[in-house]
């Protein structure tokens, strides 16, 4: 596995979403009578910061809450491909979150811009890994037509899963991933390598690190979620 695949998947992992935020959020996109107008630029950039220096979760939530028009706006052009409109809102919605976790000033690009690639990529790996076990989506299905008036299949917007993930947050997410780990001590550190094929070491089962390491598997399972636990804290401090 690409190792940029290998750091996106232990990312999700730590920063693994709590449901009842995104079930929330999806309701009240469907239940409002109407969504919150986006920020102006200023108000936008003092949240960004606000959040980004002090983890001020109340700006989290404003930002969140101005750019739901975004989430529903894309979902909306992939509703011809037989899946449930909801959940194409749904996922879009964990997108727009991990957008606002991760977003920078410094992108140099406008937060609504990042946000939508962000929305984009999460939908399209849904769409991708629905294609595989859901037998009435096809890849030739017609989603809403491009900006020129020309009708698009699936197919044409799916793209490759490598250039699927936003270059962008993969890298941000890397640089921080790679610093927390290399905070930890050398026993945290090895599991983690182990267990996520990190620096040279194959992917392993919770089971075959136990083996290795000499100890039962359920103790590695809770040193798994307290190393866990320890990156997200350290990341939280550095994003």
């Amino acid at each position: 596995m690409n190792i940029l695949l290998k750091i996106k998947k232990l990312f999700n992992k730590i920063f693994k979403f709590e449901l009842v935020e995104v079930d929330d959020l999806v309701n009240y996109i469907f239940t409002a009578e109407s969504l919150p107008e986006p920020l102006d630029i200023e108000r936008e950039n003092e949240l960004v910061l606000r959040y980004q220096n002090n983890k001020d979760n109340s700006a989290k939530s404003e930002l969140i809450e101005h750019n739901l028009r975004l989430v529903m706006y894309i979902a909306k052009k992939f509703e011809n491909v037989k899946l449930d409109i909801q959940d194409l809102v749904s996922v879009g919605t964990i997108g727009l979150i991990k957008a606002v976790h991760s977003y920078k000033l410094d992108k140099n690009i406008k937060l609504a811009t990042y946000a939508s690639r962000c929305i984009e990529n999460e939908i399209l790996m849904y769409l991708r890994k629905a294609n595989k076990s859901i037998k009435d989506l096809s890849l030739d299905d017609t989603l809403v037509n491009d900006e020129e008036g020309n009708n698009l299949t699936l197919s044409e917007v799916i793209p490759d899963e490598k250039k699927a993930y936003d270059e962008i947050e993969l890298q941000d997410q890397k640089s921080y991933l790679l610093q927390a780990i290399d905070n930890l001590n050398e026993r945290e550190k090895l599991i983690m390598c182990m267990r996520y094929g990190l620096n040279g070491y194959d992917e392993q089962t919770q089971k075959e690190v136990a083996d290795s390491m000499n100890i039962s598997q359920s103790y590695i399972s809770r040193l798994e979620k307290k190393i866990l636990h320890k990156l997200k804290h350290d990341m939280y401090k550095n994003m």
